[in-house]
């Protein structure tokens, strides 16, 4: 349990990075930067969920 805890931190400190990170080098639209930055930490996010899964279906295959 405690490895998906610590996954699932992980997860969170990377796309506060990413969110500050990109956030940092938005122009003078705020608006069109927070789009940005909202669809880039979904991506990331959905991307490691998608992995996730990817994951559990393998170990699930192993135990049948």
């Amino acid at each position: 349990m405690a490895k998906y805890i610590s996954i699932f931190l992980l997860s969170l400190t990377v796309s506060f990075a990413i969110f500050s990170l990109v956030g940092s080098l938005g122009g003078d639209d705020t608006a069109e930067t927070a789009i940005y930055m909202f669809g880039t930490v979904t991506v990331i996010l959905l991307s490691f969920l998608i992995s996730l899964m990817y994951y559990l279906i393998e170990l699930l295959k192993k135990k049948l």
